[in-house]
């Protein structure tokens, strides 16, 4: 769908620059993003991310990501682009991974890629090239290593910290992971229980947890295994207002609730999140691959 309607004013000193500028919308389950494909190198997106996002004044979003030719190819994998991208905030996001997912599906919306076949790519980014591969179905990324907060006493008693939220009864115990930023997996007895928690108040913890770091309530469903994947139902609190890290968090659960059922057999599990599905694989040493959908929204032109 094309958007028709003037989205900024163009005529304005700022935003001449953007005046017939191409874009993308696309939405997920964590977020939705302006997209810019290969901008005009002298068109500095960054200084106009947080008026795009505001709803009420521009496009609106979650987020920006903005897609360019790699400035080296390191795999030899091609197309290889650059992936950037900011939260609405303005701030330069550096957990990658939606942005990378983002982009892939871009990619097949400007035909860069078959939207029909399966096909891998590498963006390379700030920080670290991401891998992901596209299928018709979903758009999985490898979100890299996960690790066990304190592995000592994790192993030992399958938790490390206790978390007390608004209309739970009593504290319970939580299993800290570390994957791009600290989560915190805390299992609930039913989803009744788990409906009843307010997020809209900020758990506590003890000890306490550093800012940043997202706690995570879940329930397996009963049964725990259908379709061959372990199935678990999952509500997440954070102090980001952007949604962006729900898909890693997702991942946290998985490997929380392998830890707690001792069964490593069970590597691939579909998680179940307010904002829609997110199915993770647990791979060997550590690594993790997390796989959602995404839609497109609109094309549009400044």
């Amino acid at each position: 769908m094309n958007a028709n309607r003037q989205l900024i004013d163009t005529d304005d000193k700022h935003w001449q620059a953007l005046k017939g500028v191409q874009f993308i919308k696309i939405t997920g389950p964590f977020g939705d993003w302006i997209v810019f494909f290969e901008p005009s190198d002298n068109l500095e997106i960054e200084s106009y991310v947080t008026t795009l996002c505001k709803r009420s004044k521009s496009v609106g979003a979650s987020g920006v990501v903005v897609i360019t030719l790699a400035q080296q190819n390191l795999t030899g994998i091609a197309p290889y682009y650059r992936v950037d991208a900011w939260n609405a905030g303005g701030q330069r996001i550096t957990n990658m991974t939606e942005p990378a997912r983002v982009a892939t599906f871009a990619l097949a919306v400007k035909e860069k890629i078959s939207a029909r076949e399966t096909s891998h790519h590498v963006f390379e980014t700030q920080f670290e090239p991401v891998t992901t591969v596209f299928t018709p179905s979903f758009i999985g990324v490898d979100i890299g290593t996960w690790e066990y907060a304190d592995p000592e006493t994790a192993v030992a008693a399958g938790s490390d910290v206790l978390v007390m939220a608004e209309n739970l009864t009593d504290p319970r115990p939580g299993l800290s992971l570390q994957i791009k930023n600290t989560h915190v997996i805390v299992a609930v007895e039913a989803l009744s229980e788990l409906a009843a928690i307010d997020l809209n108040e900020s758990p506590s913890t003890e000890p306490p947890t550093h800012t940043g770091t997202s706690i995570n309530f879940v329930v397996p469903d009963d049964p725990l295994m259908s379709g061959g994947m372990g199935q678990v139902q999952l509500r997440n609190y954070t102090d980001s207002p952007y949604g962006h890290e729900l898909a890693t968090a997702a991942a946290a659960a998985a490997v929380a609730l392998q830890t707690w059922t001792g069964l490593p057999q069970l590597n691939i599990w579909n998680i179940g999140t307010e904002q829609g599905d997110v199915v993770v694989q647990i791979h060997d040493k550590h690594r993790l691959s997390t796989f959602a959908g995404l839609t497109l929204a609109f094309f549009g032109t400044f």
